[in-house]
């Protein structure tokens, strides 16, 4: 039984990545010979013609056409330029979003936006760095869209600053709770550590440090050494030591836990910041942050440095059951493996 569920959930999304519909290997064959894959300089229509006589009269999805399309402004610009401008990634998560509004076509968009992030002359020799500016930028998205959808909770004006919006979106969390947790360190209504654990975990490292500056005096009551070791953290310079007691009335709040983690101040155990890293994409994201950091992390903390073999064997031996247990979204473990860099075993995993 659970074989054919596999199985099915497998033929849906074959459908929703685009395959053909009822496509034999003759036509396969067809459409290879006529210069989809052998001719990458071919130009013209009939580069990628998917209403070549061929086909016999089959109709294939309108994603096909559309990435067919983008595939053939590649062609033609190859063959106009020997250095093409033309964002291959992009016209493909375009295509994609346009062919279908459905939650299985966002998710395959996500898959090409994270292609970009691996291919980014910046992040592409850093599979850590490229997957951490991935989810960074699918959580500012997210953020945005929280506010945007309940502008009376948020509150954060005509046109908000990051930190209003940060506050919008944190005031938003907290509404849906009823009340801000009574754990959480508080400064003139401001959840501090949540604040400045959601600015990086955005990516706004810059904008984290300026705030943890103002707000030095409030923060070194907490935590003397706080704003210095982020200092030297943020400006990547010779990480200062930060071997520091961690203790659970020290880290009652989850938030501090949570940024004290990603940022190598002090040992801090998982549990610490359940209740922050909560799904999915939080987890993979701090588990990558420190990897990204290994080195200044491992310099703070005197312990071994976190690797990216190790984050990978991890995913491979909790498996898809682990995310997906009832293996009606299989997106979901093939984007675990391409955000860990295990290309080969995504494919591996979809076939």
């Amino acid at each position: 039984h659970m074989q054919q569920m596999w199985e099915d959930s497998q033929r849906r999304l074959f459908e929703e990545l685009g395959q053909y519909q009822g496509a034999d290997m003759q036509f396969a064959n067809a459409v290879e010979s006529a210069g989809i894959a052998t001719s990458p300089l071919a130009g013209g229509s009939g580069a990628f013609d998917l209403t070549d006589s061929q086909a016999h009269g089959r109709v294939t999805q309108p994603r096909v056409e559309r990435y067919a399309q983008v595939v053939r402004k590649l062609n033609d610009a190859r063959v106009a330029a020997a250095r093409p401008q033309i964002d291959v990634l992009a016209g493909l998560e375009k295509a994609t979003l346009d062919s279908s509004s459905e939650l299985k076509s966002k998710q395959i968009g996500q898959v090409w936006k994270l292609l970009a992030h691996y291919t980014s002359p910046k992040e592409s020799r850093n599979i850590a760095a490229g997957a951490c500016a991935y989810l960074e930028e699918t959580f500012v998205e997210h953020v945005d869209r929280i506010v945007a959808q309940y502008p009376h909770d948020a509150n954060v004006g005509g046109i908000p600053s990051t930190n209003r919006k940060i506050r919008g979106y944190l005031n938003v969390q907290f509404g849906r709770l009823g009340r801000v947790p009574a754990f959480l360190e508080m400064f003139n209504d401001e959840a501090i550590w949540a604040h400045m654990y959601t600015l990086y975990r955005c990516g706004f490292k810059q904008e984290l440090l300026k705030y943890a500056l103002d707000m030095e005096d409030i923060i070194t009551d907490s935590d003397p050494g706080f704003v210095a070791h982020l200092k030297g953290f943020c400006d990547q310079a010779a990480a200062i030591r930060s071997d520091i007691p961690v203790t659970a009335a020290s880290l009652e709040d989850p938030y501090k836990a949570a940024l004290y983690k990603v940022l190598g101040r002090g040992n801090v155990s998982k549990k610490a910041a359940a209740e922050v890293v909560q799904t999915t994409e939080d987890y993979l994201w701090s588990s990558l942050a420190v990897v990204r950091d290994a080195e200044q992390i491992a310099a703070a903390t005197g312990h071994p440095r976190n690797t990216l073999e190790s984050l990978q064997a991890l995913m491979l031996k909790y498996g898809p059951g682990h995310f997906d247990p009832n293996g009606n979204n299989p997106l979901l473990y093939f984007r675990v493996l391409l955000l860990c860099g295990l290309f080969e075993n995504a494919v591996d995993f979809l076939l």
